[in-house]
């Protein structure tokens, strides 16, 4: 009998176990279902913006802004590719250094350097082609600092080289996994043109003829159209910047040169006069490009129009993320910036093949 209670009393402490484990088990697992709502936020939004006691992270943005989430995403992705090639420039010097035996990785870009010496000759003409800069300093007081700014440059140049070396010697190779490609349909809406409509790249400009990085990246523009030819349709529409106060009124007029097919004459000719336009000179440069006075002047009268055809530009610009100059969009993917000729290349060759 004693035997029989005493099992009996066991199978009611491991049921009594047994359920106390359930319980802490259904416990443990009702908190976890609360807090993985609060935790999947906590990370989601762990960089966010809180707005009247909400907050806001990347999700929002992206849903909210793609373009602006966009850029994110490639500014992200270009301080990555700064990073990485800065501690590849520190460690393949390091790695030169050791082979060469030297203490200073420096040295290495150095190494080899022999400059070669300036003639009187060559110092002579470089005074005379910068001697309005010299503050009319003779050629015996200004002939040193000209030998060893020369000297820099040579070495500069030495060492430019020198780093390429290295770069091809060690083999240096980036992985660094490009953002998802955005594109904004981004409609042409009747503005002036270069190259046919079924050109296999539209690049659609909004620029500003008082922005002097507009005006840089002119260069740029042309230097793509040139080797591109008729595979490249140029797109150009307003964005006069508040801040540029001669600037509206220079893409009015721009504008009035459109009926007289003179846009691109008047385009080239007010961006070579970038930091003069006021609007007496815009005036003066419309009859230099060709255009016919009385009928410039009579376009001219219609002033609300013309500033609602730029200001629809404007708007439009805003709508798919552009908020300075210039900005650019390559088939739809946008670009903001005066970027340099290889950036522009770099995207016109991948949407080709």
């Amino acid at each position: 009998m004693l035997v029989v209670m005493e099992e009996i009393k066991n199978q009611w402490t491991q049921s009594i176990q047994g359920k106390t484990a359930i319980g802490i088990g259904i416990a443990f697992l009702l908190l976890l279902i609360i807090a993985i709502p609060t935790l999947i936020e906590s990370w989601t939004n762990s960089d966010s913006v809180k707005i009247d006691g909400k907050s806001y992270g990347l999700n929002d943005i992206k849903k909210s802004s793609p373009s602006l989430h966009s850029r994110y995403l490639s500014e992200v992705t270009n301080t990555k590719k700064e990073i990485f090639s800065e501690f590849a420039e520190k460690k393949i010097l390091e790695i030169a250094a050791k082979e060469a035996g030297l203490d200073d990785p420096d040295a290495v870009l150095r190494q080899g350097f022999t400059p070669t010496e300036i003639s009187e000759q060559e110092l002579q003409s470089i005074y005379n082609q910068y001697k309005s800069q010299l503050g009319g300093r003779s050629f015996a007081d200004s002939k040193e600092m000209i030998r060893k700014q020369l000297m820099m440059q040579q070495e500069r140049q030495f060492t430019q080289n020198k780093q390429r070396e290295l770069i091809q010697k060690y083999e240096v190779a980036f992985n660094i996994q490009e953002p998802p490609t955005v594109r904004h349909d981004v409609p042409e809406a009747g503005n002036p043109s270069l190259g046919p409509k079924n050109a296999k790249i539209t690049v659609i400009e909004f620029s500003d003829f008082e922005c002097p990085f507009c005006k840089r990246s002119q260069e740029v523009n042309k230097k793509l159209r040139d080797k591109y030819k008729d595979q490249i349709r140029w797109v150009f529409r307003d964005f006069p910047l508040d801040f540029h106060e001669n600037a509206m009124y220079a893409h009015m007029a721009a504008n009035c040169a459109i009926p007289q097919n003179k846009y691109w004459e008047y385009f080239d000719i007010l961006f070579q006069n970038t930091g003069n336009l006021s609007k007496s000179n815009v005036d003066y440069l419309a009859t230099k490009a060709g255009l016919d006075k009385t009928e410039f002047q009579n376009c001219m009268k219609d002033e609300d129009k013309l500033r609602a055809e730029v200001e629809a530009d404007m708007k439009e610009g805003q709508k798919f993320g552009v908020t300075g100059t210039p900005a650019f969009f390559i088939n739809g993917i946008f670009v903001s910036g005066a970027m340099p000729f290889e950036h522009f290349d770099e995207i016109i060759q991948k949407e080709l093949n």
